[in-house]
């Protein structure tokens, strides 16, 4: 039967042909669109976390939602301990809420304490600064503002910019620090509303010595969760909580969800094509071997095989394609990783959504399963009506037909 299935397709190669081409061409087309979707998702992931997030979070339980002094971190070597066979970096922080004021203006914002050598090693919000720099080792009342900040304040490199914050017992705290780096982003949670200041000092200037409020660690997607899984395991019975980057800021996840929803249902349009054409091949061949199944079933050939040939011809057509659809549309994904699509041009305000302007495409393992297996499911379906067709034949009717 699969020999005979194979020779009924070479027997009209052109219009196999041509099934075989919408086949691999709706294939690749596929591929490269996941391609250059998951390459603009995986990079806006990437980005949130390496900027300044990071792949996971540890907190006191609690203080993410109602972030307070009050709520901190004051025994750290159990994260320490517990992180230590996953992780070899790690950015410890302290963050409160501060006021901030110039020479005229005032204005509320975040008020985050880095460790500058930690942090270069976990994060690239250092990389940010366009003007000035960022702290090092040895500075003290010296801060790095966002741009839009630094705007609002009225203040340039080299100004003094005035915190006005609550210590450990709650009692005003107010200190003079130096700007010494601008951030432009381009993304307004960190070009606005955000002061980066020494860890050491914040902590003795707000009476926090030993104390810190967060812990940031940077994983691969592949192994977040299972990571995640370990250390909820290890120290959410000490009191802490640990979060996953969706689990802090889930608006990103959600609409990397979404847009793959609208490629599900262009993947399903291409599928409708795809079945179209196979069936209209297959249903085509069987019409016009009719005569020529009736004496088959003469000579004492199954309803059953000759169905099982008419599956397999419609599932070598899509074979072919897929292998040549795939082929295709892989290498055009490689190619673009190593090219490149420049976006700048047409998009110059992506980057305030995490997106490089250089887009490398790069497909999920996932994403290229659910594809292929999809086309090949249709191509299954799509030898139903024919078979059906088939299983209503009659001998003697069959030989007759015209």
């Amino acid at each position: 039967m699969l020999m005979l299935a194979w020779r009924n397709i070479i027997r009209n190669a052109r219009r196999s042909l041509i099934t075989v081409a919408a086949v691999s061409l709706g294939l690749a087309a596929l591929l490269f669109l996941w391609g250059f979707n998951d390459g603009v998702h995986n990079s806006m992931m990437r980005n949130l976390q390496q900027v300044i997030i990071g792949s996971i979070q540890i907190h006191k339980a609690g203080f993410f939602k109602s972030p307070k002094l009050s709520c901190d971190i004051r025994r750290p070597d159990d994260i320490r301990h517990a992180i230590a066979s996953y992780v070899d970096i790690s950015s410890w922080r302290l963050r409160t809420f501060a006021l901030a004021a110039g020479d005229e203006t005032s204005e509320g914002l975040v008020l985050l304490g880095m460790d500058p050598a930690q942090e270069k090693k976990v994060t690239r919000i250092a990389g940010k600064v366009s003007r000035g720099r960022f702290l090092s080792e040895n500075d003290t009342t010296s801060c790095v503002l966002g741009l839009t900040t630094a705007r609002n304040l009225g203040v340039s490199l080299g100004d003094d910019v005035v915190f006005l914050s609550e210590d450990r017992f709650g009692s005003l705290a107010a200190d003079k620090f130096r700007l010494i780096g601008i951030i432009d982003s381009g993304e307004m949670g960190i070009d606005r509303g955000l002061a980066i200041v020494p860890l050491a000092y914040i902590q003795s200037w707000l009476s926090m010595e030993g104390r810190y409020s967060e812990v940031v660690l940077q994983t691969s997607r592949e192994s977040l969760e299972a990571l995640t899984a370990e250390l909820r395991a290890r120290l959410e019975p000490m009191g802490y909580e640990v979060l996953r980057w969706y689990d802090m800021y889930p608006v990103m996840r959600q609409w990397v969800d979404l847009e793959n929803g609208f490629y599900y249902i262009f993947l399903g349009i291409v599928l409708l094509i795809v079945a179209a054409g196979i069936m209209n091949t297959v249903l085509m061949s069987m019409l016009d071997r009719i005569r020529e199944f009736g004496v088959m079933m003469a000579l004492g050939c199954s309803k059953s095989r000759l169905a099982g040939m008419v599956v397999s011809e419609s599932l070598m057509l899509a074979i072919i394609g897929i292998i040549i659809g795939t082929t295709i549309g892989l290498l055009l994904v490689a190619w673009f990783h190593h090219a490149g699509i420049d976006l700048s041009s047409q998009m110059d305000t992506i980057q305030r959504f995490y997106i490089n302007t250089l887009i490398r495409t790069e497909i999920d393992t996932d994403h290229l399963l659910n594809t292929v297996l999809s086309v090949l499911l249709a191509a299954s379906a799509a030898s139903l009506v024919p078979v059906w067709r088939v299983m209503l034949l009659q001998p003697v009717e069959a030989i007759h037909h015209v």
